[in-house]
C-alpha cells in the first residue's frame, strides 16, 4: 500500500498478517501455559481427593506424575510462547524503525507538516514499540480465552452452583475493581504533578540562589524552599496514601471473591456435594480466575494504545510532500541556476552559469525562505500558503530551466551540490566525511580543495591528518572544525554546480579571507583543466566572500534587484548596512 493512503488500522492489520504464523503458534503456546496454570489446583485437589484420602500410591504417583506433565507443560509454554510474540514484536520494530528512517532520510522527503527532529525520535523509538506490542498483547489475550475456558469448564464440572457463583461474582469483582482504581489513580497522579510542580519550584530557587546571595535576599530564598519543600513531603505522603488505598481495594475484592467461594464451597461439602479437595480446587481456580480476566482487559486498553501510536506511525510515514520527480537531465558543470520565488522582482532570477556569484538578501523573511530552498531543493506548497495566508505559489529552484522538484532525488546530487549551513557529519575518519567511498582527487587538486575549505589548517592539529576519527555528528570537533569539513565536502566531485549557505560563518576572520582565496584558486584550477569551474551560488553577508565573488546580487527589502560587485556596491548605504550588519 501507498505511504500516502496508510492509516494506522491498515498499519496493525498488515503487522497483524506479516506475524500470522508466529501469532498462532504463540497463542498455541500461551494457551498451554494458561490452561496449565488453571490445571495446577485442580490437580492438586485430585490428588488429595483420590490419592491421599484413600491412601492409594499407585495413584499418588499417578497424580503427582500428572501435575509434573502439568508444570513442564505451563512452564514450556510460556517460555516459547512468549519468545514467539516477542519476537515477532521485535522484528516489526525493527521494520517499522527501517522503514522511517529510509523515508524521512530519502533526498525526496518533503514533509507537508513540520517535525522536530525530537518528535520524529519519538515516534520511531516510542511509538513503533507501542505499535507492535499489539502482536505479544493479541497472543495473551486469546491464551487468556483459553485459561477463561479452562476455569470455567473446571468450576462447573466440580460443582454446578458454586462454579456458576464464582464465574457471576468474578467478572462484577473485577468490574468494582475496574471502576474503583481510576478514581483513586486520579487522586494519586495529581499529588503526583504537585509534588513535580514543588521540586521544580525548589530547583528553580537552588538554581538562583547565588544571585539572591549577591542582593541579600537568601532569607526569604530558604524560606520559600522550606515551604516548597514541605508542600513535596506533604504531596508524597497523600500520594503514598492514595497508592496503598488502591493495593488495599484490590486485596479487598479479591479476598471478598475468595471468601464468598469458600463459603459457598464449605456449604457443598456439608452437604456431602464436594469433596475437601475438590474445594481447595475450586479456590485455587478461584484466585486464578481474575488473571485471565485482567489479562482480557489489558489487551483491550493494549489494542487502544496500539492503535494511537499506529496512526502516529502511519501519519508520519503517510506526510512525505509532493511524490519525488522522474527528470534526469545530463549533467553541466556549468548549469544555469535560477530561483523563481513569489515576491521577487525578477522571475525567474537567473544567474550567470559558470559564475562565482554571491547572493545577499536585505529581508530576513525572505532571507530565510532562499535558505531553505536553496537547501532543500524545493519548497512545499502548504509551506507557502501558510506564510502567504493564501493559496500561493511555492517557490522553486531551477537547474538549466527544469525545477528541481521534477528531477530523480537520487540523481540530483549528480548536477547540484547543496550544502546547508548546519554541518553534518557521520561517524569516521574525516576522508570518508569529505569524499565517503570515493577516491581521493590527484595532489594538487586535493591540496587545493583543503585549502579553499580551510581543512589545511585542520589537519595540522590532527594527529592522523585525513584519517583522524570523527565521532558521530562530529562532537568531537569545534563548530569551525565541522563547517570547514563539510565545505570540503561540497566543494569535492569535480565540477558540478554548487549551493552553499554561509560557509564561512564559524570560522576566523583570517581562516575566512584564506577560504576565499582558495575558492578562486580551485576554480581557477579546474577552469584550466577543461572541465569548466562550474557554476557557483553563495548566499552569504561575508565581506570576504563578497570581495572574493564573480558578482554580487543585492536583494532590497522592496524586492528590487541589483546586480553588480562588492567594491561597486559599496556605495550604497542599505547595502552597507546589510552586510555590516
Amino acid at each position: 500500500m501507498s505511504s500516502s493512503m496508510l492509516t494506522g488500522r491498515t498499519l496493525l492489520r498488515g503487522m497483524l498478517r506479516a506475524e500470522r504464523g508466529h501469532i498462532i503458534g504463540a497463542i498455541a503456546l500461551l494457551s498451554c501455559w494458561t490452561a496449565g496454570e488453571a490445571l495446577v489446583p485442580a490437580l492438586v485437589g485430585a490428588t488429595i481427593d483420590h490419592a491421599i484420602a484413600g491412601q492409594s500410591l499407585p495413584l499418588l504417583v499417578v497424580w503427582l506424575a500428572a501435575l509434573g506433565l502439568c508444570f513442564l507443560m505451563l512452564s514450556s509454554g510460556y517460555r516459547l510462547g512468549a519468545r514467539l510474540g516477542n519476537s515477532g514484536m521485535n522484528r516489526q520494530v525493527h521494520l517499522m524503525r527501517t522503514r522511517i528512517a529510509e523515508h524521512v532520510m530519502d533526498p525526496g522527503y518533503r514533509p507537508a507538516t513540520a517535525r522536530m527532529p525530537g518528535e520524529i525520535a519519538a515516534i520511531t523509538s516510542v511509538d513503533t514499540t507501542v505499535t507492535a506490542t499489539i502482536i505479544r498483547q493479541a497472543s495473551l489475550g486469546f491464551s487468556a480465552l483459553a485459561g477463561l475456558l479452562v476455569c470455567a469448564g473446571y468450576l462447573l464440572w466440580a460443582n454446578l452452583w458454586v462454579g456458576l457463583a464464582v464465574l457471576a461474582i468474578t467478572p462484577l469483582g473485577m468490574a468494582a475493581l475496574r471502576w474503583l482504581t481510576p478514581r483513586l489513580s486520579r487522586a494519586s497522579d495529581r499529588l503526583q504533578s504537585d509534588i513535580a510542580a514543588s521540586g521544580a519550584a525548589a530547583a528553580d530557587l537552588m538554581a538562583g540562589v547565588q544571585v539572591l546571595r549577591g542582593i541579600g535576599g537568601q532569607d526569604q530564598a530558604s524560606e520559600r524552599y522550606r515551604a516548597a519543600s514541605r508542600s513535596a513531603a506533604t504531596a508524597g505522603v497523600a500520594s503514598a496514601s492514595a497508592t496503598g488505598r488502591i493495593e488495599g481495594a484490590q486485596v479487598l475484592i479479591s479476598g471478598l471473591v475468595l471468601l464468598s467461594a469458600a463459603s459457598l464451597g464449605a456449604w457443598q461439602v456439608a452437604e456431602g456435594a464436594m469433596g475437601i479437595g475438590t474445594l481447595l480446587g475450586v479456590l485455587g481456580v478461584a484466585q486464578f480466575l481474575s488473571t485471565p480476566l485482567g489479562t482480557l482487559v489489558s489487551t483491550v486498553e493494549a489494542g487502544t494504545r496500539s492503535i494511537a501510536a499506529a496512526d502516529r506511525v502511519a501519519a508520519l510515514l503517510a506526510d512525505g510532500g509532493r511524490q519525488p520527480g522522474t527528470r534526469r537531465p545530463a549533467a553541466q558543470p556549468d548549469a544555469a541556476l535560477a530561483l523563481d520565488v513569489p515576491g521577487l522582482g525578477e522571475r525567474p532570477l537567473v544567474f550567470v552559469p559558470g559564475r562565482f556569484t554571491v547572493l545577499v538578501c536585505a529581508n530576513d523573511s525572505m532571507r530565510h525562505r532562499l535558505a531553505k530552498l536553496l537547501s532543500e531543493g524545493s519548497e512545499n506548497p502548504g509551506t507557502a500558503a501558510v506564510r502567504e495566508g493564501t493559496a500561493a505559489a511555492a517557490a522553486r529552484l531551477l537547474v538549466d530551466g527544469i525545477d528541481a522538484a521534477q528531477i530523480d532525488p537520487a540523481y540530483l546530487p549528480q548536477l547540484l551540490r547543496m550544502a546547508p549551513h548546519q554541518a553534518h557529519l557521520i561517524e569516521g575518519s574525516v576522508k570518508e566525511n569529505i569524499v565517503g567511498d570515493a577516491a581521493l582527487p590527484d595532489p594538487q587538486t586535493l591540496q587545493l580543495l583543503l585549502r579553499a575549505s580551510g581543512v589545511d589548517e585542520l589537519l595540522g592539529t590532527l594527529p592522523d591528518g585525513l584519517e583522524h576519527q570523527v565521532q558521530g555528528r562530529g562532537h568531537n570537533l569545534s563548530g569551525g572544525q565541522r563547517q570547514r569539513i563539510a565545505l570540503a565536502r561540497a566543494l569535492s566531485g569535480g565540477p558540478l554546480a554548487r549551493v552553499l549557505h554561509d560557509p564561512t560563518s564559524a570560522v576566523d576572520s583570517v581562516t575566512e579571507a584564506n577560504i576565499a582565496q582558495g575558492l578562486v584558486q580551485l576554480r581557477a584550477h579546474a577552469a584550466s583543466n577543461g572541465a569548466g569551474a562550474g557554476t557557483l551560488l553563495v548566499l552569504s553577508t561575508s565581506p570576504t566572500l563578497l570581495h572574493a565573488a564573480d558578482e554580487v546580487l543585492f536583494l532590497a527589502a522592496d524586492g528590487s534587484i541589483t546586480r553588480s560587485t562588492h567594491r561597486a556596491l559599496a556605495e550604497n548605504t542599505t547595502y552597507e548596512k546589510v552586510v555590516g550588519r
